[in-house]
């Protein structure tokens, strides 16, 4: 066995943590230039600059096709190619990939004990912790005037909870979980949904982490949502080997992020949780209590947040308003499938509709692709209504087929 496929079997392992549709993205973001592509079979690229060295131009394979017989093999081969380009090892490799199209919330924990390991029901808790913060962001999201975390989520909610969030590898030397959301395709109207969890995840933790500072309480940041994160906060550091816990955000370096989100550590000790148990603990006072104006020692934020039982914060404008609703009509001149789009938490189904604005592409449902098919069987014209992006020179429509039969299902921003 030689030197390159020595190194090639290393990265073998890593094949089943990376798709071919999210290389191709990576490599197109990070420079390389596309020369060649066989639809659904492989890709060839050149390196970044390689027209200023002619004679080192040697395209690189990238494989399409999952089912081919050496697909594992070839695309260990490339992943053993790029790591030795940026000068990586492996995990560090699918990170660089990954930190293309997924926000990472990274959860790093310290041993009391200051050794090399952590209690397993500590580690346990922090990851359900983590997960139910996530949770709760993607339901507040989603519907910021909900009043409580029980009962159905939503068919959109858990799309995104059981296909968009992965747990990534653990960092060499360290107690370090990094939890990935998918950013996602946006909308042309805000950020896709992915981004816009983190985005609510994030802001709740800023203002939860200043509480000890004396902002525990104040009237424009209190919400039934910040408490409800800040306990699932308490709930991981109530193992007595807690010492501390830092969390932190990378933002998908492919999405523009405002300039007001950071990516330095918020330190959550043994000092910070306390006081946020403490915060939590007088607002349960107050819930059991029934009539929060008797105790002149509940704040008047609080009371406000117990009155009315709903949410209060400043959200951000971009990440709760919705786009408009656009029509269009016309017959359809081609119906398909691309499997591509299930990497981007996009519908495979497609239709495309010559309209008075030009083509206009639709991402449909499975029975909404079958419509189409009869409709254009028969020459009818179809329409479309929901939210208008551009996208890969395309006019991309994210909403649902207006069919005579069915009420058009309610578009959200994805």
């Amino acid at each position: 066995m030689n030197s390159a496929e020595s190194g090639a079997s290393a990265f073998r392992a890593l094949v089943s943590s990376v798709s071919p549709s999210l290389i191709s993205d990576f490599l197109n973001y990070s420079g390389w230039v596309l020369t060649e592509r066989r639809e659904g079979l492989l890709e060839y690229w050149l390196e970044p600059n390689s027209a200023d060295h002619p004679a080192e131009r040697n395209p690189l394979l990238l494989p399409l096709n999952e089912e081919m017989r050496d697909f594992d093999r070839r695309l260990a081969e490339l992943l053993a190619y790029l790591a030795e380009y940026f000068d990586d090892d492996g995990p560090q490799l699918l990170q660089r990939i990954n930190d293309l199209n997924w926000d990472t919330l990274v959860l790093r924990m310290e041993s009391v004990d200051n050794d090399d390991s952590v209690h397993l029901i500590h580690a346990t808790k922090t990851l359900d912790a983590g997960m139910e913060m996530l949770r709760m962001s993607t339901l507040y999201t989603l519907n910021p005037d909900r009043s409580n975390w029980r009962g159905n989520p939503g068919s959109q909610a858990l799309e995104y909870l059981q296909e968009g969030v992965r747990l990534g590898h653990t960092r060499r030397g360290s107690f370090t979980f990094p939890i990935l959301s998918r950013a996602g395709a946006s909308s042309g109207y805000g950020p896709p949904l992915g981004r816009r969890v983190m985005m609510n995840f994030a802001m709740a933790l800023a203002r939860i982490h200043r509480w000890p500072d004396g902002e525990t309480w104040r009237s424009d940041e209190t919400s039934f949502f910040d408490i409800s994160m800040a306990k699932s906060l308490v709930s991981a550091a109530s193992d007595a080997g807690f010492n501390q816990l830092s969390v932190s955000f990378r933002w998908a370096s492919s999405r523009p992020l405002p300039p007001a989100f950071s990516t330095t550590p918020l330190v959550f000790d043994t000092h910070v949780i306390e006081s946020v148990k403490s915060a939590t603990q007088r607002f349960g006072t107050a819930q059991r209590k029934r009539s929060p104006g008797s105790d002149t020692s509940i704040p008047d934020a609080l009371r406000h947040a117990y009155r009315d039982r709903s949410p209060r914060t400043l959200r951000d404008p971009v990440l709760t308003t919705q786009a408009p609703v656009a029509r269009f009509s016309g017959p359809v001149i081609s119906i398909g499938i691309d499997d591509r789009n299930r990497e981007h938490d996009e519908s495979p189904f497609f239709v495309v509709l010559r309209t008075a604005h030009g083509d206009v592409w639709i991402l449909v449902t499975e029975e909404e692709h079958d419509f189409a098919m009869r409709a254009h069987r028969t020459g009818q014209e179809v329409t479309a209504a929901g939210t208008l992006a551009d996208r890969d020179a395309r006019k991309i429509l994210h909403g649902s087929l207006v069919r005579p039969d069915i009420t058009p299902r309610r578009e959200t921003n994805p």
